[in-house]
């Protein structure tokens, strides 16, 4: 008996987890904020942890996960609402290098050193601090790279 429940626990769990995916707007991995990381955590921990407790029942599982979803819903209305908070919580674009200098202020804010800076310009195909006129650090940790339209290095 307590494998049929089990059964139904994860069932029911993955139909609310693509329910709740639904509900609140699915994002590739790579655009996640650090909010969504701790919505996407706390939703694996609330099945997760039903599924493996066997006196948890199943409509506990769907009534957690259902007030977690609304509580992520009003906090996205909230942060779209309040570019403050947004920003507080968030974060925003940061200028990390203009016109070929780096802001160093900015890298060890944002907890960077120099070889992560690299290496995130080189994956946008930049090699030399001269080719750049604007890099930005973006939220969702990326660099976004604006090069500079004559070239002084060539």
């Amino acid at each position: 008996m307590q494998i049929g429940m089990d059964l139904l626990k994860l069932i029911m769990g993955f139909l609310a987890l693509i329910f709740c995916l639904k509900c609140t707007g699915a994002k590739s991995i790579s655009n996640l904020t650090p909010i969504d990381f701790i919505w996407s955590i706390m939703l694996s921990e609330i099945v997760g942890n039903g599924l493996y407790d066997p006196s948890v029942k199943w409509y506990y599982i769907l009534a957690m996960l259902s007030v977690w979803v609304i509580i992520k819903i009003i906090f996205d209305i909230l942060i779209y609402r309040y570019d403050k908070l947004e920003k507080f919580l968030i974060g925003d674009k940061t200028l990390m290098i203009d016109k070929g200098k780096i802001n160093k202020v900015v890298l060890k804010k944002n907890k960077i050193d120099m070889n992560q800076l690299t290496e995130l310009l080189r994956k946008q195909g930049v090699f030399l601090l001269d080719e750049i006129d604007q890099a930005y650090l973006e939220k969702d940790g990326t660099v976004t790279v604006k090069k500079r339209k004559n070239n002084p290095s060539k």
